[in-house]
């Protein structure tokens, strides 16, 4: 098969939902939840990526699995997103494009050609809990501050015992999700990414997946 096939033929993987996809994977449809226009009650996920996350969710220590957050974002969710968060930290910024640039950082530009990550389905959002709740990350889901960089932890010197767990933490999920091909987005712990164009460009390769609609 020759790399053109092979690319149109990932290209129609279709979403599937994580609802019942692994007894060791819970979905908490953290938009939806908070009332974000067009966001549904669950999460979906490109198939590929989910048996991927299932890889991941099977490697975990005894009696730990994944929280998925969000996965396949509705272009009418990343639009919300995107103006909410300019409109929360406008009047930090002079410059109209100072905050665009700050803004870009954290929440995508709403676009379908090229993709937002999410509206590819190629990216998710999640976190790693065991019997007693959310793994200690350091900061919580949409914490738009340095401290919310993947690698904040790891870079930061005379570390707390709080601090070590959150890093120990952060590297569990991130060196998960990196065994099984996943690429992780430097200013966010959360956020990883398989075949859209952010995880292209990190590993130098074409895109597999295009914009896709929850009903195709």
């Amino acid at each position: 098969m020759n790399l053109n096939n092979q690319h149109r033929m990932l290209s129609q993987e279709p979403l599937i939902s994580l609802s019942g996809a692994s007894e060791r994977i819970q979905v908490y449809p953290y938009y939806f939840k908070h009332q974000m226009p067009g966001a549904y009650n669950g999460c979906y996920l490109r198939g590929s990526v989910v048996k991927k996350l299932i890889e991941v969710a099977n490697q975990l220590p005894i009696d730990y699995y994944l929280v998925i957050l969000d996965g396949w974002r509705s272009f009418e969710t990343q639009h919300a997103l995107y103006e909410m968060t300019k409109q929360h930290y406008r009047s930090l910024f002079n410059e109209e494009s100072d905050l665009l640039n700050f803004v870009s950082n954290f929440v995508a530009l709403p676009a379908k050609d090229p993709p937002s990550p999410h509206y590819t389905g190629g990216a998710v959002d999640l976190t790693i809990a065991n019997k007693e709740g959310w793994l200690n990350m350091g900061t919580d889901f949409d914490d738009f501050t340095d401290k919310a960089s993947a690698l904040y932890f790891e870079r930061k010197e005379n570390l707390t015992i709080e601090e070590l767990e959150i890093r120990d933490n952060r590297r569990l999920l991130r060196n998960s999700m990196e065994s099984v091909g996943f690429t992780f987005y430097t200013n966010e712990w959360w956020h990883f990414d398989y075949g859209n164009l952010r995880w292209a460009k990190a590993i130098n390769k074409s895109p597999i997946y295009e914009g896709i609609e929850l009903n195709n």
